[in-house]
């Protein structure tokens, strides 16, 4: 009976996250350290993050079961915060409960402020493309 209900419970999580349903969650940030690697094995390099080639975040456990995977593309938006709004690329995992951690250069961090931020799976009806492994936001004209 358990496992069956931890099965629905899953079912309707990926169900909520394929449907573009948003995450209210707290934003922190860490930083790009030479050598590092993500979780999904990506090496960090601290100029690329600064020239914002790299958009990287880490996601809470909980929001890997909500359906979240290495590689989506989540839009992120914050009044607070408007350094972290637009496309970023999940990457990286974390510990605790509807948190997302943003990949930030050592020189940027007088940018960033803590607080909630709403995330939401990109799809095809955002306007962006990915070219050469690189997120482009793509012109309404």
């Amino acid at each position: 009976m358990k496992k069956l209900l931890v099965i629905l419970m899953t079912i309707f999580s990926l169900a909520a996250v394929a449907s573009g349903k948003s995450h209210d969650v707290f934003g922190t940030m860490y930083y790009a350290r030479t050598g590092d690697h993500t979780a999904s094995g990506d090496r960090i390099v601290p100029t690329k993050v600064k020239s914002g080639e790299h958009r990287w975040v880490a996601l809470s456990l909980d929001l890997y079961r909500a359906g979240y995977r290495f590689g989506d593309t989540i839009i992120v938006t914050s009044e607070t915060n408007p350094y972290v709004n637009g496309y970023w690329v999940v990457k990286d995992k974390m510990a605790g409960r509807k948190k997302i951690d943003f990949l930030v250069h050592r020189s940027d961090a007088r940018k960033f402020r803590n607080g909630r931020v709403t995330i939401r799976k990109a799809d095809d009806s955002d306007l962006m493309e990915v070219k050469s492994g690189e997120l482009i936001v793509k012109n309404d004209d």
